[in-house]
């Protein structure tokens, strides 16, 4: 049984030049220590980018944790995701220390509502 809850490559945001045009074109949703950024992106999927930067979070394992979390987060809420957007969640702050899934997960469902991606 092939799960909905999957994260495809095709999903995946990776170009530098997507997430200049989400930064420059997309409206910023600040929630705690996250901004999100969304922009249309003329598919019929929608992409996720994660950007935690070495100077706001210090140590790569860290910063790798957060990154799993926010895709864990976005792979379990995707079915009630608008599609046809690249979203770019940038982190501003260490979140591996007191923050869990759920607290992640909480954030980032906020941060969707706010910008009106909720299918």
């Amino acid at each position: 049984m092939i799960s909905d809850e999957t994260f495809p490559k095709k999903e995946h945001l990776i170009k530098t030049k997507d997430f200049r045009k989400a930064y420059k074109e997309g409206v910023p949703y600040r929630a705690g220590p996250i901004i999100l950024y969304s922009v249309r992106n003329g598919s019929e999927y929608s992409r996720l980018g994660v950007v935690v930067s070495a100077r706001n979070v210090k140590l790569a394992n860290r910063r790798n944790r957060i990154k799993r979390l926010l895709r864990e987060a976005y792979r379990k809420t995707k079915k009630g995701i608008k599609t046809g957007f690249d979203i770019v969640l940038v982190v501003k702050k260490d979140l591996s220390r007191g923050y869990f899934y759920k607290d992640i997960e909480k954030v980032f469902l906020r941060l969707i509502k706010e910008a009106h991606l909720q299918a």
